[in-house]
């Protein structure tokens, strides 16, 4: 059986685990899937403390919703994706109305927003966004276009649909298409647990 065929065969048989509440078949999942996401994540926020936030509500969505998955519609991990986009862009947003909310002089707006990483932190956030800029850019013109719009800039496919002046299923063809290339490279480089 080829690997990214395990790879989906394992995902399904641990989303039918979470649908009967198994914390192990959890467990896994996240094991396998969080430091995929958590990458994705740090791409959309420079905070990585709102990006934790976010991979954690993402799996709580997970724990809660799994009767809601449709294996129909497409994979398990394209499913988790989608809920972590979704969770982020809702941040955000909230993170958006915030800051308008607070903003006073633009001297304390800024102080308010700024953050002293660590050095540490610094540098694994710059790693994580250095290896997504690095696959992102080996991906063809295409893909890498329609996934930026989806997100990074919070587009629905029909948006980018709009957009790009490019039927809708090829949209979603395209981004399930440089998903599925970076979720590779991602394994290869060992961010991705088997």
């Amino acid at each position: 059986m080829p690997a990214d065929l395990d790879q989906h065969a394992a995902a399904l048989v641990a989303m039918q685990g979470i649908v009967r509440r198994d914390a192990a078949a959890f467990a896994m999942f996240y094991d396998r899937h969080a430091p995929m996401v958590f990458a994705f994540l740090c791409k959309m926020f420079t905070n990585r403390t709102e990006a934790e936030d976010v991979l954690q509500e993402t799996f709580w969505q997970v724990w809660r919703e799994a009767c809601n998955y449709d294996s129909s519609r497409g994979s398990p991990v394209a499913w988790l994706v989608q809920i972590a986009r979704s969770r982020g862009i809702d941040r955000l947003r909230q993170l958006r109305l915030k800051a308008q909310r607070d903003a006073g002089p633009l001297e304390d707006w800024h102080d308010k927003i700024q953050t002293q990483p660590t050095a540490e932190m610094t540098i694994a956030t710059e790693d994580a966004h250095l290896a997504i800029h690095n696959e992102m850019d080996k991906l063809p013109l295409e893909q890498r276009e329609a996934i930026m719009l989806a997100f990074f800039n919070g587009l629905t496919h029909q948006e980018i649909s709009k957009r790009l002046l490019t039927p809708l299923g090829t949209i979603k063809t395209r981004i399930r298409l440089g998903m599925q290339k970076l979720y590779e490279a991602f394994k290869e480089r060992d961010c991705v647990n088997d």
